[in-house]
């Protein structure tokens, strides 16, 4: 189903749900699914694409409709506005993934150019999903999928009008690699282009912001991939070594599950004392999730323009 467009499902689903006014009985929502045993949660992930299949047919919906009736389209579109992409705008996407951030992005610009390695070991088959999204989208005349590694981006000086990675530095591993990310993306700037990235901040307003940070810590602790949430202080570092000037910073806090942290829990390389510990973390996470449900923590919005040479 494309970029993950099921998991999109699971989110939009209760809301078309609502809009139409069908009742659906004992629906298993995407909060219902932390904890459960894989094979649950599969059999719940096969029904989501059952009743997804009834909406299309009965109300002529499409995947747009649930891309924008989900949490993560609902985030993204409003990130493409807040950080002000413009219709004629050539944008990189970094660190694209299941290509979220990069469908809202076309909706916005003129080209997007959704660029990753697509490598790590959960992410096989991916990059076929991402370009039969953009198709199922219709998109394909205005994204260019480009799989490469962000270190060495091989497109030329100067050619991108917003370069911009959405919730991806915390996924490349480390400070080292991301600054040289940074750099490579302010390479490729534009003379007079704009450099963005947002990343979520390891920062709680609110029972559910905290129940996402502690499902994440244990992603994070328990799974290869992804490292923990930067400070703010970091991430204005990081981007400040880079040779960018200029540097603005917002903060938006939209209070949706943009970011959501799923994982199966593997403890079949950790040893009884590790084993416990997880087992205990990850319970305490998904009790807290649901009893308060799950939002994604704010997100720091970094723009910076190029320095001059």
């Amino acid at each position: 189903m494309g970029i993950n467009l099921q998991l999109l499902g699971f989110q939009a689903v209760p809301r078309l749900a609502k809009k139409f006014e069908v009742k659906l009985d004992g629906f298993s929502g995407f909060l219902d699914l932390c904890g459960t045993p894989l094979e649950e949660f599969r059999r719940v992930y096969e029904r989501c694409g059952r009743i997804l299949e009834y909406f299309f047919k009965e109300f002529n919906l499409s995947w747009w409709d649930v891309y924008l009736n989900s949490d993560i389209g609902m985030e993204r579109m409003a990130l493409a506005r807040a950080i002000g992409l413009q219709k004629g705008d050539i944008v990189l996407d970094v660190g694209c993934g299941r290509g979220y951030f990069t469908v809202a992005a076309a909706r916005c610009s003129r080209k997007v150019i959704g660029l990753d390695a697509m490598n790590g070991m959960s992410r096989h088959g991916w990059w076929r999903s991402f370009m039969e999204s953009i198709s199922e989208l219709k998109l394909t005349h205005k994204i260019q999928g480009l799989k490469a590694d962000a270190r060495f981006i091989s497109l030329k000086d100067y050619s991108i009008d917003k370069v911009v990675a959405v919730h991806c530095i915390r996924n490349l591993g480390g400070k080292q690699t991301v600054q040289r990310v940074l750099c490579e993306m302010n390479r490729v700037l534009s003379k007079e282009g704009e450099m963005i990235a947002v990343e979520n901040i390891p920062v709680a307003r609110n029972n559910a912001q905290e129940a996402h940070l502690a499902m994440y810590r244990c992603k994070c602790n328990y799974s290869s991939g992804d490292i923990y949430y930067f400070s703010q202080e970091d991430l204005l570092k990081m981007f400040k070594s880079s040779g960018l000037k200029e540097v603005q910073v917002e903060v938006v806090d939209y209070n949706l599950s943009a970011t959501p942290p799923v994982f199966y829990l593997d403890t079949s390389c950790l040893n009884n004392r590790q084993m416990e510990k997880a087992q205990r973390d990850y319970i305490a996470a998904v009790d807290m999730i649901e009893k308060y449900g799950e939002t994604s923590p704010p997100a720091l919005v970094i723009k910076a323009t190029k320095h001059p040479k």
